[in-house]
């Protein structure tokens, strides 16, 4: 039947069909829950959770308990704790969570899912067997329900408890296609230290250049990806704080695009230059960008230029003491501005990092005042 039209008053349609449909507009994966934990036996647990299989939901309302083999005497075993869809004739339970054993040896592998026209299989965790020992610890679990293609969430789904947690963080360095096919989001804070830190250097990111350290930190990461290495990825540096007002420090975007088979990478960093801070104060007003770049202004009406100097005439040399200090020796540039075309202005001094001093000359003495637009550049944060 090359043309199918469903669902209609009438036919009646079996659970395949509807599995069909389904498949449209959700990926197999997990929904919620569905962590293993150890019991210090050679049982574990699988939490309360949902799944999705091609098509077909499953749903452990409550713990469940699963049994593992005893271990070898002589060489470790890695299971797989899985979720199975079973429609071959035989199957006692079409879906079902089961321990799947490995062969042990000295360099043990896990066993292979098994995915073909009848039988789908989704990994929930590895279960390192170490032998010779009769009971199962925390350390020998490995979580596998974050990995897109063992697992992965469901791409699509209409309810979840638990969208943004570890099993979402990606690494920088995880490319495109092991992204949720779609839009995904996830962010990363002190809980996960060593991959925070990743995402800050891969962007070279210092919280101390800004007044705080790691934990304090926090970044979001925003991805649209294809499962062909195609995609592009925001990612937000942010303030944990309430008391600092959730400030963002940083905010940078990479795209990545593949027309060939071979695995593609992500390309580089390219910043997106916010505002990070501004204000005014009786010494002028000042923006601070999230790039590190500060611009400091000040106006002002000043004396004429009265004194004699050669051939010229020059007003007192005048501080100005900057808004915001630098963080360099000196601001990278200084410019004066005068109204009135036959007066100038420039910096009469070396400017240090929190101050200037400048004059307004002119070619013949004015005694009225004169106003000054002043502007100081250079860098916030290193």
């Amino acid at each position: 039947m090359a043309e199918i039209g469903r669902f209609f008053d009438g036919p009646a349609y079996g659970a395949q069909a509807h599995a069909e449909f389904y498949t449209n507009f959700l990926s197999t994966g997990f929904f919620w829950g569905l962590d293993v934990t150890a019991n210090n036996t050679l049982e574990v647990t699988v939490a309360s959770g949902a799944a999705f299989l091609e098509g077909h939901e499953y749903r452990n309302t409550e713990s469940l308990n699963l049994e593992h083999n005893i271990a070898d005497s002589a060489n470790d075993r890695i299971d797989r704790v899985v979720i199975r869809l079973d429609n071959t004739p035989e199957a006692e339970r079409p879906l079902r969570a089961m321990v799947r054993s490995g062969v042990p040896n000295s360099n043990p592998e896990p066993p292979e899912l098994v995915r073909n026209d009848a039988i789908y299989e989704i990994s929930l965790a590895q279960v390192l067997v170490e032998a010779g020992k009769s009971f199962i610890e925390q350390y020998q679990i490995t979580d596998e329900r974050g990995d897109i293609d063992l697992c992965g969430r469901v791409s699509e789904p209409a309810v979840l408890t638990d969208q943004i947690s570890d099993i979402d963080i990606k690494r920088p360095t995880t490319r495109a296609s092991q992204y949720v096919r779609g839009h995904s989001v996830f962010y990363v804070g002190p809980g996960n230290s060593e991959v925070l830190q990743e995402w800050l250097d891969s962007f070279g990111f210092d919280p101390s250049s800004v007044g705080r350290n790691l934990s304090q930190i926090r970044v979001y990461v925003e991805t649209n990806a294809q499962r062909n290495d195609t995609g592009i990825q925001t990612v937000t540096i942010f303030d944990w704080s309430q008391q600092y007002d959730y400030k963002i420090y940083g905010k940078f975007s990479r795209t990545s695009n593949s027309t060939l088979e071979a695995p593609t990478d992500w390309g580089s960093w390219h910043e997106i230059v916010l505002v990070a801070e501004e204000g005014e104060n009786a010494n002028g007003r000042y923006m601070r960008y999230t790039n590190g770049w500060q611009e400091c202004y000040w106006e002002r009406e000043i004396s004429g230029t009265t004194d004699s100097h050669g051939a010229i005439y020059r007003s007192a040399g005048i501080e100005w003491r900057f808004p915001q200090t630098f963080s360099t020796e000196r601001p990278a540039s200084a410019s004066v501005i005068t109204s009135g075309a036959s007066r100038w202005g420039d910096v009469s001094s070396v400017p240090t990092s929190d101050e200037l001093y400048f004059r307004v000359f002119s070619a013949v003495q004015l005694d009225e005042p004169v106003t000054v637009l002043l502007k100081a550049e250079g860098r916030w944060r290193p």
